[in-house]
């Protein structure tokens, strides 16, 4: 296929006309609407994820035929139609089940920030003692992918019996770390303001060094939409500052792909990688639309064998420690194996997992029909949830935890799993914690709910 855009114009022009329209509905409710800003936040995936790449990488779908490119974008029109329609109801449901008379704990932005700094040393102490004691290895893993860093763990089995507590305390670490962002723009005592940019601005360059684009965005994405939904800036400054965040974090991300796999020491030492200058270097890993054709491909052939929901369960079952289940299921093996992945050293059998997006990962489960549905109700009942700490948004540990969860929404284009989840999981257990703490000793201080239109 020569010409991918010119072929698949009507159907892609179909989708994106559709995805437009739900993205100006959603504007204009969003003051009425409690799932408005999550049901952004979705459409904002599903544009970055099957959108962009056609035009971004039109390369990669050569060897894909018209009714292959067809059939995505009808799956994508078809999830589109499904999550509008049953994201209404379910953040009703949701929203109901919020008790009228609850009250919440309310921390001073001022006085939470000291509480997570105090979790924040105490989980950065843990990682330093996985570093050997080196404070700077484990702030600034410049070594990058090449050398320890203070989460690291191995996979699977060979994870052992403390593999479950390192990730947990990763998971706390990054939204803790995330939380510091979404603060930044609630504070309003100027030395809590400039205390609480140092702290952020120190824990950061671990997840730039560390060499995942998926952690780093989910920490700087909190602290963005907490400023675009709190600043007082005028609208065209934060349009401007948006630009200015865009092209800043595109440069970031591509040293990211250049240095991740030799360490930035090279960067420091200002060697050059690769012919093509920085600037033209493309990003990687934006290929879900190509990996939905590969499903579509490999379903149409016969080389496919649905899991009727196994795959989902076995994504669930990453909340049981390995420690505990030792045969617990592994993921993506038989997708990795299809797409030639297979063999190498690791004990998973592959050289490598393969994402397959939301709507691949859905096809996988389910075909190319319910396939499609699947994850429109997920994402649904994610951004449900989402409507119903925006209702609880008063209290601002709720109201971080939502810009986290808005935060890692994004990374859901890759797969729905709890290994993107887990953040927000840990993160409520400990927002219930704070407030149960924070009403024993100061009875006083509650935080009445904010009343939101949840049609």
């Amino acid at each position: 296929m020569d010409q991918p855009l010119a072929v698949i114009l009507p159907f892609y022009g179909i989708a994106l006309g559709l995805l437009i329209g739900l993205v100006v509905e959603a504007i204009a409710t969003y003051k009425n609407r409690a799932w408005s800003i999550p049901a952004l936040a979705v459409y904002g995936t599903t544009f970055i994820w099957y959108f962009m790449e056609l035009a971004y990488t039109p390369e990669n779908f050569q060897a894909f035929s018209q009714e292959i490119l067809e059939n995505c974008y009808l799956q994508i029109m078809l999830f589109l139609g499904c999550f509008r329609l049953l994201l209404p109801a379910l953040s009703n449901r949701l929203i109901r089940s919020v008790r009228p008379r609850e009250n919440l704990f309310a921390f001073d932005p001022a006085r939470l920030l000291t509480v997570l700094v105090g979790i924040w040393v105490a989980l950065l102490l843990y990682g330093i003692s996985r570093t050997n004691g080196n404070i700077v290895a484990a702030l600034f893993p410049i070594a990058s992918r090449t050398g320890g860093q203070m989460w690291e763990r191995a996979a699977a089995a060979g994870a052992g019996s403390t593999g479950f507590i390192v990730s947990t305390a990763s998971y706390l670490y990054l939204l803790i770390c995330s939380f510091f962002g979404t603060l930044l723009p609630l504070q309003t005592k100027p030395f809590a303001k400039w205390f609480n940019g140092l702290i952020f601005l120190l824990a950061l360059p671990y997840y730039i060094l560390l060499g995942a684009r998926n952690q780093l965005l989910a920490v700087v994405f909190p602290a963005y939409f907490s400023y675009a939904l709190f600043s007082r800036h005028k609208w065209w400054v934060k349009l401007l500052i948006t630009a200015c965040l865009c092209v800043v974090l595109n440069q970031v991300l591509t040293l990211i792909i250049t240095y991740r796999n030799v360490g930035f020491g090279a960067l420091l030492e200002g060697s050059s990688l690769g012919a093509a200058p920085l600037a033209e270097k493309k990003h990687l890993g934006l290929n879900m639309l190509e990996e939905l054709c590969y499903v579509n491909r490999f379903y149409q052939d016969g080389m496919l064998h649905l899991s009727y929901g196994g795959r989902y369960l076995a994504e669930l079952a990453n909340v049981i420690p390995r420690a505990i289940w030792p045969g617990k299921p592994l993921i993506g093996i038989d997708y990795a194996l299809l797409r030639g992945f297979g063999g190498g050293s690791s004990d998973i059998g592959v050289v490598a997992t393969i994402a397959t997006g939301f709507l691949g990962q859905g096809i996988v489960n389910f075909g190319p029909f319910f396939g499609a549905i699947a994850p429109a109700f997920l994402l649904a009942l994610w951004a449900a949830a989402l409507s119903r700490l925006w209702v609880q948004s008063q209290s601002s540990l709720r109201l971080c935890l939502f810009l986290a969860g808005l935060g890692v929404t994004f990374n859901l284009g890759r797969d729905i799993t709890l290994l993107v989840l887990f953040p927000i999981v840990f993160g409520y257990g400990l927002v219930r914690l704070l407030e149960a703490i924070g009403k024993t000793r100061s009875p006083r201080t509650l935080a009445p709910q904010v009343k939101r239109n949840a049609s």
